[in-house]
C-alpha cells in the first residue's frame, strides 16, 4: 500500500470517527443544555434527533450526489458544511439555533458518509475490499466505546465547547491545507 493510500485511509477513518462521535457527543450534555436555555427535555432531545434524522433521511441523496459530482467534491463540501455548522452550534444563543445547526450538520454528514465509503473502497484493491468495511466499523466502534468510557466528562465542561471543540483535532487532519 502506498503512502498516499495509507494517508487517505487514515483521513477517512478519522472522518468516520467525527460522524460517529456526533451521534453521541452531546447526549451527556443534554441536562446542561436544558439548564442553559431554560427549556424542557423534549425540546432539548431534538439536539440529538435533528442530527440523526437529517443524516438518515439524506444519506442516499448524499450517495447519489457523490456519484454525480464526484466523491472527493461531495466529501469536502460535506466536511465544510459539517465544520461550519459545528462552530455555529457552539455559538448558539438558544435551543432552536442549536437544533438548526445540528440538523445542518446532518446534511454535511450525509454528504460525507457515502463519499468516505466510496473513496475507501476505491483506494483499496478488490481483494482487500473487506478491509474498507472493517476500517469504518472499527473507527465507529472505537468512538462509541470511548464515549461510554468518558461519559461524565462533558457535564463538567460547557456544552458549547463540547459541540465546538470535540471535532477540531480530527477536522484539522482530514481537511488538507
Amino acid at each position: 500500500m502506498s503512502r498516499g493510500t495509507a494517508t487517505a485511509l487514515f483521513a477517512m477513518c478519522l472522518s468516520v470517527v467525527i460522524l460517529a462521535n456526533d451521534f453521541t457527543a452531546l447526549n451527556v450534555a443534554l441536562p446542561s443544555i436544558e439548564k442553559a436555555f431554560n427549556t424542557d427535555v423534549s425540546t432539548v432531545q431534538w439536539v440529538i434527533n435533528a442530527y440523526a434524522l437529517v443524516f438518515g433521511m439524506l444519506i442516499v441523496t448524499g450517495g447519489r450526489l457523490a456519484d454525480v459530482f464526484g466523491r472527493r467534491r461531495a466529501f469536502f463540501v460535506g466536511t465544510t458544511i459539517f465544520i461550519l455548522m459545528s462552530l455555529l452550534g457552539g455559538a448558539a444563543q438558544n435551543e432552536y439555533w442549536l437544533i438548526a445547526a445540528r440538523a445542518a450538520m446532518g446534511v454535511g454528514a450525509a454528504l460525507m458518509w457515502p463519499a468516505i465509503l466510496g473513496m475507501t473502497f476505491a483506494a483499496l484493491p478488490p481483494e482487500k475490499a473487506g478491509l474498507a468495511g472493517g476500517l469504518a466499523t472499527r473507527a465507529a466502534a472505537t468512538t462509541s466505546a470511548d464515549r461510554i468510557r468518558q461519559s461524565p466528562q462533558p457535564q463538567s465542561t460547557a456544552w458549547s465547547s463540547a459541540n465546538r471543540n470535540a471535532n477540531r483535532p480530527i477536522e484539522s487532519v482530514t481537511i488538507p491545507p
